[in-house]
C-alpha cells in the first residue's frame, strides 16, 4: 500500500534521482574532452619553460630575454589555471552564473564537437544574431543533454541545425537533425557511425524531460529534434 507520507514514495524524488543519474552519464561523456582542455591549457607553460631551460645552459645568458619569456610562463600559466578552474565548473554548478546564449553554445559545442565530428554530424549554428542572457547551468546541463539526446537517437549521420528565437520572458533553442543531401545512407559512413553509437551509454528522452524538469526548463519535442525554452537570466 502506498504511503503519501513516505518520502521515499515521493515522485519528486525519482525525477531528481533520474536527473542526476542522467547528468553524470552526461559528465561521463564530457570527461575526456575536459580533461584534453585542461592538460592542452597548460602545454603552452610546459614548451616555454623548455625554452628557459635551454637558454640558461648557454655560453651566455640573455637576461632580459629570461625577463621577458618569464613574464610570458607567468601569464600563461595565470589563464591555463583559469580556464582549468573554469572547466571544472562543469562538476559543480554555480546556479548564479549568467552566459551569454552565444558563449554557452560555443562553449557546449567545444568540447563535444570532436566525438559530433567522428560520428559523422555536421552542426550548423544559426543562433549567432540572438542577444540574451541564459544560467550557466541551464547551458551545461540542459542544452548538452538535449543536443546529445537528439544526435544519439538518430539513425544516421546527419546535419545537426541549432536555431534560436527571443520570446517572452525566454529563448527557444531547436535543435533538429537534418538528412544530407543525398549523403544520409552512405555504406561507409553508416559503418563507421554505428560502433561510436554503441561505445557509450546514450542520453534518451527521458533523460531530457528529467532533467528539464528539475532545473524548471520547458521543452518540446519534435519530429526532427527538440525545442528548449531556457528562461532568461533578467527574466
Amino acid at each position: 500500500m502506498k504511503d503519501e507520507n513516505d518520502p521515499m514514495q515521493d515522485p519528486s524524488i525519482d525525477l531528481k534521482c533520474h536527473a542526476d543519474a542522467a547528468a553524470y552519464a552526461v559528465l561521463r561523456r564530457l570527461a575526456p574532452a575536459i580533461r584534453h582542455q585542461m592538460a592542452g591549457s597548460f602545454q603552452p607553460v610546459t614548451m616555454l619553460t623548455a625554452v628557459i631551460e635551454k637558454r640558461l645552459q648557454g655560453v651566455t645568458v640573455d637576461l632580459p630575454g629570461l625577463v621577458k619569456t618569464s613574464s610570458d610562463v607567468r601569464a600563461m600559466a595565470t589563464a591555463a589555471s583559469r580556464s582549468s578552474l573554469d572547466l571544472l565548473g562543469w562538476l559543480e554548478l554555480d546556479p548564479a552564473a549568467r552566459v551569454p546564449l552565444n558563449r554557452g553554445i560555443e562553449e557546449a559545442m567545444h568540447l563535444i564537437a570532436t566525438e559530433l565530428s567522428f560520428r559523422g554530424f555536421k552542426y550548423v549554428n544559426q543562433a549567432d544574431g540572438v542577444a540574451t542572457e541564459v544560467a550557466l547551468n541551464h547551458m551545461r546541463t540542459v542544452f548538452v543533454t538535449a543536443l546529445l539526446a537528439v544526435t544519439d537517437e538518430a539513425q544516421a549521420p546527419s546535419n545537426l541545425l541549432l536555431t534560436a528565437q527571443c520570446e517572452v520572458n525566454c529563448v527557444a533553442v531547436s535543435l533538429a537533425l537534418l538528412s544530407f543531401d543525398g549523403a544520409a545512407g552512405d555504406a561507409l559512413q553508416l559503418e563507421i557511425f554505428r560502433p561510436r553509437v554503441a561505445t557509450y551509454r546514450k542520453i534518451d528522452w527521458q533523460d531530457v524531460q528529467a532533467v528539464c524538469a528539475v532545473h524548471s526548463v520547458p521543452v518540446e519535442r519534435t519530429t526532427t529534434g527538440v525545442i528548449l525554452r531556457i528562461p532568461n537570466a533578467s527574466g
